[in-house]
């Protein structure tokens, strides 16, 4: 009795959405372990030539932090793909269940580490009024265009907190959720008021501590 559950493939109009973020980890990953390469690399360049005790402890010791690192790069890069790959899987299992709506987006702030807000205005049903989506900052390297557009909307419903993926006329998917615009307006003032707090406790520990250096 086979007891593994069967692997259900991607949707195909997100097969190339998922070889590129796959691509662009396998990037990450390299250009991490390149750095961490180069700079064992100079480390006993500089052990080897200076023939010196001191420089052989701290080869040593960078070795011994060097392998956490190492260690802690692979376990973040893991946590990141697991993390994608489900939501792709997430969006797949939309495209799959529900059916499609046709829809108007409309960008209305510019690409911030959050993602894109933007509305939709469903062409037919309900609601009537536009709901306010944000566009998955995890897959920045497909944002929606400026101008408004008529997507292929797929969502279970049209609530704050519900998962969506938006078909553009090309294909090309667009992954987000609902969220209530007044919410999401407070809990971006709370976190500029938070960065602004932290920046002056910052700049003020500066000063402090720089006065009593003097």
């Amino acid at each position: 009795m086979n007891l593994t559950a069967p692997v259900i493939p991607l949707h195909p109009s997100l097969q190339k959405l998922d070889a590129l973020h796959r691509r662009r980890l396998r990037l990450l990953g390299a250009l991490l372990l390149l750095t961490i390469l180069g700079t064992l690399l100079f480390e006993v360049v500089i052990a080897v030539t200076s023939q010196d005790g001191a420089s052989l402890l701290l080869l040593g010791l960078i070795v011994l932090l060097m392998l956490p690192i190492v260690a802690g790069v692979g376990g973040l890069l893991w946590v990141l793909n697991r993390w994608l790959s489900r939501s792709l899987n997430a969006a797949s299992q939309l495209l799959r269940d529900c059916a499609p709506q046709a829809a108007r987006l409309t960008s209305i702030e510019r690409a911030s580490r959050d993602g894109v807000l933007a509305t939709l205005c469903p062409l037919a049903g309900q609601p009537a009024e536009p709901v306010h989506a944000l566009i998955n900052s995890s897959f920045r390297w497909s944002p929606p265009p400026r101008q408004a557009i008529e997507v292929r909307l797929y969502c279970r419903n049209l609530a704050p907190g519900n998962e969506l993926v938006a078909l553009q006329p090309d294909g090309v998917p667009l992954l987000g959720k609902v969220v209530d615009r007044a919410t999401y307006n407070r809990q971006q003032w709370v976190l500029r008021i938070a960065a602004l707090v932290l920046l002056v406790a910052a700049l003020a520990g500066i000063w402090v501590f720089g006065g009593v250096g003097r």
